[in-house]
């Protein structure tokens, strides 16, 4: 097993309420949401960190607010059914919202999306995948570590330059993240190279926000296989042996 030593903790101060947060620029845009760039500092000004704050836009905006909020465009991913199957509603009335695509039934999904990035993403880390460690919850998203140096980001997968012995060493850490999520009973659902990025000679799992639980969720074992599958054809096209139905089999066999 390859092994496994990212970054395990968010430093105690950056969560303690004594720091001011300054934002440094647009690192992602994405259908859902935009990820950018904060640098945090305790008010003595003693200790700095750069973080990913990753906001997810509204459903629904006036004309022009969405750039008084900070976002660059609409959000434009709807295909929430098949993520959230197998989740029931606290309230019956919430699903009934849901079911009828009210303006409160789409407020509670939106809420739940968020929601839901930050539970996977805190599961997935506790799991001991590489995944950049949770820092808080916000309002409308989550901030998170930052992967990157200074404040520009690591690279996808998809736009990273490896060698080939590289490209062996990314296969192998991100079939050993995919199987501590399935052990753990989490799916990425949205698994490919440019939800993996590259730094500091790892793969890191990023976007969860469409993650699903194995079990309880009706489509867990095609989603895992279309994970599993995606990415060996990304590395076999590269020149990297990996058999996508074998890997499928062998994380199945070690979960279960």
């Amino acid at each position: 097993m390859p092994t496994h030593d990212p970054e395990r903790a968010a430093p105690a101060w950056l969560t303690d309420g004594g720091t001011t947060d300054e934002m440094v620029g647009l690192l992602k845009t994405g259908k859902e949401a935009e990820v950018f760039v904060v640098e945090r500092r305790s008010l003595d000004g003693a200790r700095r960190a750069v973080l990913a704050r990753k906001r997810y836009r509204p459903l629904s905006v006036a004309k022009g607010e969405l750039e008084a909020l900070g976002f660059s465009r609409a959000r434009t991913f709807t295909a929430d059914a098949r993520y959230r199957e197998g989740e029931g509603f606290r309230y019956s009335r919430d699903a009934r919202a849901v079911a009828r695509r009210s303006a409160h039934g789409r407020r509670v999904l939106a809420e739940r999306w968020t929601a839901h990035e930050w539970e996977a993403l805190v599961r997935a880390h506790a799991a001991g995948v590489s995944v950049p460690y949770p820092v808080e919850q916000a309002e409308d998203g989550l901030v998170m570590q930052f992967l990157g140096d200074g404040d520009v980001g690591a690279p996808r997968l998809v736009s990273a330059r490896l060698t080939g012995a590289e490209l062996r060493v990314a296969l192998a850490q991100v079939l050993d993240d995919v199987a501590r999520l399935t052990r753990e009973g989490l799916v990425h659902a949205d698994l490919s190279p440019y939800n993996v990025l590259w730094w500091r000679g790892r793969a890191w799992l990023i976007d969860f926000p469409q993650a699903v639980d194995l079990v309880t969720n009706p489509g867990g074992l095609d989603l895992l296989h279309h994970d599993v599958t995606t990415v060996c054809g990304w590395f076999a096209r590269r020149g990297v042996d990996c058999d996508g139905e074998a890997a499928f089999a062998a994380l199945l066999a070690d979960a279960f």
